[in-house]
């Protein structure tokens, strides 16, 4: 009983802080700030590897910053544009969470692929339309 409520209390504690840190970011968004979306990215160069990182979005910015050493050699292609929006297939929910979204994006080095949780989409979106924020 006591392993219950101590994992009851854990598991409401992270989702009390995962929700604080998606509203500072959808608040800094709104005041006109840079905000790091948490992301996964699979650049063309890289095929069939997820690259753990943030996408850097805000007034005139739109960047990639990896979280690995394997991302560091990538960037976001400048006229990289989102085409559309999917939920992963079952071989992707196998390599990434299967309740994230998959942007998929055009550009001139190939499809690129941006998977975001569903409460983040709209900046990622936003980021890769070219609108300002």
């Amino acid at each position: 009983m006591i392993e219950l409520v101590g994992g009851l209390a854990a598991a409401g504690l992270a989702a009390w802080l995962f929700r604080r840190k998606v509203k500072q970011r959808a608040d800094s968004a709104a005041q006109g700030m840079v905000i790091k979306v948490p992301c996964l990215l699979r650049h063309p160069s890289l095929a069939g590897r997820w690259l753990r990182g943030w996408l850097l979005t805000g007034p005139a910015v739109r960047g990639w910053e990896p979280r690995t050493k394997a991302g560091a050699a990538v960037s976001l292609p400048d006229d990289v544009r989102a085409v559309s929006v999917r939920s992963p297939s079952w071989r992707e929910a196998m390599r990434i969470n299967g309740g994230s979204r998959i942007v998929e994006c055009v550009s001139a080095e190939g499809p690129l692929l941006v998977a975001v949780m569903p409460n983040e989409l709209d900046h990622v979106l936003t980021a890769l339309s070219g609108e300002a924020e």
